[in-house]
């Protein structure tokens, strides 16, 4: 504990075991942040600045975090900071920077240039596809497809029912479908 002018303040030790505990349970999703947070955000300074704002909310409110399932309590925590710290219903195009910082691409050595070419401008027309969503529909599509999450995972993190989450996504799959039809035969979309 530290005073400073009849003020007290708990200072954490390294030996802390809920410092411990906080490492172990939220920095494995900070990627997973990141990209939820590139996602609705449009930039990666933006994304950066909320995953920041959104692990100091995880670190003052980890003794609220009741179960084990830190990964949907921490993107909860990230998606509350995108929708109100920063602007995520910006008209399409405005400011708004491709996903391309997320991570390297891992290319097979092996694999042909020209296939390389091809596969990558696919993966540029699906990312660009996925900007052009609504925020709702965005987030649930990158929630699901891109970090996994499981519908129940979802609806905790966007804090709706279960049926609303199937229902963005099957909207989200269904405008995917639309603005990548002459990439990606879909088959029957509902």
């Amino acid at each position: 504990m530290v005073s400073h002018a009849d003020k007290t303040v708990e200072v954490a030790h390294a030996d802390d075991p809920q410092a411990g505990r906080f490492e172990r349970a939220v920095l494995p999703h900070l990627s997973a942040g990141f990209t939820l947070a590139m996602y609705l955000t449009g930039n990666k300074a933006d994304a950066e600045d909320a995953v920041q704002e959104a692990i100091l909310r995880a670190v003052r409110y980890f003794s609220t975090l009741r179960d084990e399932d830190a990964r949907a309590w921490f993107l909860t925590i990230v998606r509350r900071v995108c929708f109100t710290a920063y602007r995520t219903d910006r008209p399409q195009g405005a400011d708004m920077v491709s996903i391309d910082a997320v991570g390297p691409q891992l290319v097979d050595s092996r694999e042909q240039p020209d296939m390389a070419v091809e596969r990558l401008h696919v993966q540029q027309r699906v990312r660009d596809a996925i900007d052009q969503l609504p925020p709702l529909l965005r987030e649930a599509i990158v929630l699901r497809e891109l970090q996994s999450c499981s519908y129940v995972e979802i609806a905790a993190v966007t804090e709706v029912p279960v049926g609303t989450v199937m229902s963005r996504l099957s909207r989200a799959r269904a405008r995917l479908a639309d603005l990548l039809h002459d990439v990606v035969d879909f088959g029957d979309v509902a």
